[in-house]
């Protein structure tokens, strides 16, 4: 995609999701909302604190996926992933821009090839523990929530969708390219590439891709936490349950891999929240002022994220140490 056809994009999402933010704060009310975030009040410490505990999970994470002998400090990798996410965030690129700047902010200390790769097993194995927690998300609401019959036969067919996709996902990884057919295309070539990158690490530590995806879990089980905790806090009772927080933050994560193009996923992500909300019998204006309790926390951090790219964290080389 050129520059022009990129700049278009950018400019046509953050307007789409500028009036879908409209459409939803109105809907819901501006001062209910107000009143909301009020309630939350100082939670608001302890939901940015989270954030920056589950920020240091995936930052060891794509630590564990380096090469020992010539694996990051934790300052420079958190520095790194922070200014990467930020980027991401700002941007309609998503993780086309969000990882270049890894690999850049990290090159003096990391072989471009040895980054390149890291990066690679850890969104795999995240993508891995997304799925797992969107899957989840889904048996909840079948379990819990008391839908139509065309809705829960919707829900059944998409959580068979996605272990259908994970197989297929799995299948490329073992490789269906024979030689015969002659030269690979580039996204098989591509995708050649993060296979071996995966053999290659699986093979030698595999007991480390397991404690990988460990700790994917332990971020989402973070995230659903702060979830929790934003809910109580919003609805004043001690009405939320943990199902709720398990289907919001599933909810959560389909938006951030849907629609990161959309800077902030500003718009898409209240709306969404404030539609689930009444099927998980919540108001639709908690849901939409847990969006934007959310969108704080996103800002925050994404303000470090760019300090960091303006002031990068400078240190020792590289450790062969954990």
């Amino acid at each position: 995609m050129t520059n022009a056809p990129r700049r278009v994009l950018a400019v046509a999402a953050a307007l789409g999701g500028a009036a879908l933010f409209y459409y939803a704060l109105s809907r819901a009310g501006v001062d209910e909302i107000a009143a909301g975030v009020r309630r939350v009040g100082w939670g608001l410490l302890p939901i940015l604190a989270l954030a920056g505990a589950r920020f240091m999970l995936r930052t060891q994470c794509w630590r564990l996926c380096m090469p020992p002998a010539s694996r990051l400090r934790v300052p420079q990798a958190f520095a790194a992933f922070l200014a990467g996410d930020a980027v991401g965030n700002v941007t309609p690129l998503g993780m086309a821009a969000s990882e270049p700047v890894k690999v850049f902010l990290t090159r003096h200390r990391l072989a471009t090839r040895e980054s390149v790769a890291s990066l690679a097993v850890d969104n795999l194995v995240y993508a891995a523990s997304v799925a797992t927690v969107v899957a989840l998300g889904v048996l909840v609401v079948l379990i819990t929530v008391p839908l139509p019959f065309e809705w829960r036969e919707a829900a059944i067919v998409a959580l068979v969708g996605m272990m259908a996709g994970a197989l297929i996902a799995l299948r490329l990884l073992r490789g269906t390219w024979s030689e015969a057919s002659g030269q690979r295309p580039p996204w098989r070539e591509r995708l050649a590439s993060l296979r071996q990158s995966v053999l290659q690490f699986s093979a030698g530590h595999p007991e480390r891709l397991w404690g990988v995806f460990a700790l994917h879990l332990t971020f989402h089980a973070l995230a659903v936490f702060e979830v929790f905790l934003t809910l109580r806090w919003l609805l004043g009772d001690g009405s939320v349950t943990l199902g709720q927080a398990v289907v919001f933050e599933a909810l959560n994560r389909v938006v951030t891999v849907l629609f990161k193009f959309v800077p902030f996923r500003v718009g898409v992500d209240e709306a969404l929240s404030g539609a689930l909300a009444p099927l998980l019998s919540v108001q639709p204006v908690a849901g939409v002022t847990l969006a934007v309790v959310r969108k704080a926390r996103n800002l925050f951090w994404t303000g470090v994220g760019l300090l960091f790219i303006a002031y990068p964290v400078r240190g020792a080389p590289a450790t062969d140490r954990p």
